[in-house]
């Protein structure tokens, strides 16, 4: 649809402040040259390397913005999109895709580059603004893109799922009218009359529904059925789609799915199982492979903690814990657990590498810190399961007799079966990429984190070798970021500069000075020299991109630790309870978001 701006999409352009702010000439001048643009879901506004041929401003909907197929951050209503393109005279450097059907205004490059020539309020508005948006997506995480407010689709995908009921439960517990509006079949026939949603009644209904969306802080739109018209329009308008099942129900491709051409992306596709207490869920991992869905959760009927934590997750607002690894010192992790338990912190979403790996599977599996550290304590100090040693063709250990010690623990649970959501990083030594493990035996996949190359042999998987986590990535905050839960809290106990030499040599390089018998005591060790080697790039190279996207970084005071300092675990769980519980303190207005 492109055409004259008529008086209603003008009032509503001078409504932004951007543009409200601008002397009134101006203002009408840039509304002459106003063109409106609808962009449906999963279609381009532009693409990375494409001329900048345009200004846009999104009047309603939302747009992803995305650079190497990573996803940068999301244009919401009010905002320019395209400035950088049309101010330097280049190619776009990002690629914007419509996350839901989006109505913008454009303003071409032709009509607009006069009036920024000579109108320098309008030129400064522009820069203004981009600096801004530069400088926010430089220092601050991406929120999650319905963290304040947006749109939600509840669709049901077997007629057993009591979608129209988890979607009232929704809005009740995100406060109701005039916060939350609940959008059904009959309240858009209601609005437009019966009939099928095309041509000019679907354009009519997208202006209905955009308008909605600037009077309610949440809108949700709950469709009775996954095949009709309405249920199509939910998964076009949605910043987030629940897709309902029966936990136990056999997997199916919804019908809105299958008739969506397969090049189209989808907007970000979340399950939920209804499974009552003790009901097992046979089918998760092939319903998360047929759907494609990013994330799951388990909603049992009638439980207000599963409704609240559901509620939280889908708006932005839930809680995430990442656990860096750091061998021996991991055991600061447990004292900052406890912390968390002591001031009431939920966690609902858990992520780790190497000891981090560990530890967060056993809070995934419902473990307490009590419980946590008496695992830990059994597996690392009273016992040493990683003392199968062999001749170091490969490795140092077999790794048996520890693979053996997680079985023990984790048995035979899957991840996607846990009822807290969790994920762990292995490294592939193939592809020299991260491996995220959110699907599969936990057991196994704790084991393939913790994999120290060099000292424990590497995993094969699907022909690569994959090996500890920490090689590439020590602190998966990255991978949560993109699941947009909510907050994230990161707890590093990898430490830089703490592998010395045991005296200084100013006169030239000394190979022998470790070797030296004098000096056992204090040079570095081979295990210590091999971990810091296996995770130097991660700690160094990466650290920063790790620490930038979590919400709340937590370094962990733990210098003074080597690696496999097992003996210190309860000087570390105090150290990590007393700081961690130090740092939530101070932030606890951030740590607020949790709360509905």
């Amino acid at each position: 649809m492109v055409g004259r701006m008529d008086k209603d999409i003008a009032t509503l352009l001078m409504s932004f402040p951007t543009l409200a702010a601008l002397p009134e000439t101006v203002r009408e001048r840039l509304i002459d040259c106003a063109r409106p643009v609808r962009v449906n879901s999963g279609d381009y506004l532009y693409r990375e390397g494409e001329d900048g041929d345009a200004l846009f401003l999104l009047l309603g909907g939302r747009l992803s913005v995305l650079r190497d197929g990573s996803l940068l951050g999301y244009i919401t209503r009010g905002e320019p999109v395209g400035e950088v393109g049309l101010l330097t005279d280049g190619p776009h450097l990002t690629t914007v895709l419509a996350v839901r059907d989006s109505w913008l205004a454009r303003f071409n490059k032709t009509d607009l580059l006069p009036l920024l020539n000579t109108e320098a309020s309008l030129l400064m508005a522009l820069t203004r603004v981009s600096l801004t948006r530069l400088t926010r997506d430089s220092h601050q995480p991406r929120a999650a893109s319905t963290l304040g407010g947006g749109t939600i689709a509840v669709i049901p995908v077997n007629p057993g799922a009591e979608s129209a009921h988890l979607a009232r439960a929704l809005c009740k517990t995100w406060g109701d009218w005039p916060g939350t509006r609940l959008i059904t079949a009959r309240h858009m026939e209601a609005e437009l009359g019966p009939g099928p949603i095309t041509g000019e009644r679907e354009q009519t209904l997208g202006r209905w529904l955009h308008t909605l969306e600037r009077r309610h802080r949440y809108v949700v739109y709950a469709a009775d059925r996954c095949d009709d018209d309405w249920a199509r329009e939910c998964l076009c308008h949605a910043d987030r789609v629940l897709l309902v099942t029966e936990a136990g129900a056999p997997p199916q491709l919804p019908a809105i799915l299958a008739q969506r051409p397969a090049s189209q992306p989808l907007p970000p596709m979340e399950l939920v199982f209804m499974r009552p207490e003790g009901d097992p869920s046979p089918h998760t991992r092939a319903w998360l492979e047929l759907t494609g869905a990013r994330a799951h959760y388990f909603l049992h009927p009638g439980s207000h903690r599963d409704l609240q934590s559901l509620a939280l997750q889908v708006s932005g607002r839930g809680m995430g814990l990442v656990l860096g690894g750091g061998g021996a010192r991991g055991f600061a992790h447990i004292g900052l657990i406890r912390a968390m338990e002591q001031l009431q912190i939920p966690i609902h979403v858990l992520g780790g590498t190497s000891m981090g790996a560990f530890l967060s599977a056993l809070m995934a599996c419902g473990f307490d810190s009590v419980e946590i550290e008496h695992i830990a304590r059994e597996t690392f100090v009273n016992n040493n399961y990683l003392n199968d040693y062999t001749m170091p063709r490969i490795s140092i250990i077999a790794g048996k007799r520890f693979l053996r010690r997680l079985e023990q623990i984790f048995g035979e649970r899957r991840i996607e079966d846990l009822r807290r959501s969790y994920y762990c990083i292995s490294t592939s030594l193939t592809t020299g990429a991260s491996v995220v493990h959110d699907r599969g035996g936990l057991a196994g996949w704790v084991g393939t984190s913790m994999a120290i190359p060099g000292f424990a042999p590497p995993i094969s998987y699907r022909g690569e070798l994959l090996c500890d986590g920490g090689v590439v990535d020590n602190l998966p905050t990255t991978a949560m970021q993109m699941l947009e839960r909510g907050t994230i809290i990161a707890s590093n106990v990898s430490t830089q500069g703490d592998l010395k030499a045991p005296i200084a040599s100013p006169d030239g390089p000394d190979p022998n000075v470790v070797l030296q018998r004098e000096y056992r005591n204090v040079a570095p060790r081979f295990r210590d020299i091999l971990m810091r080697t296996a995770t130097l790039t991660a700690d160094t190279l990466l650290f920063r991109e790790a620490a930038a996207a979590a919400d709340l970084m937590i370094d962990m005071p733990v210098a003074g630790y080597s690696l496999f300092d097992w003996r210190g675990i309860d000087k570390l769980i105090a150290i990590g309870h007393e700081h961690g519980l130090r740092v939530l303190e101070e932030h606890s207005a951030l740590l607020s978001r949790h709360r509905l």
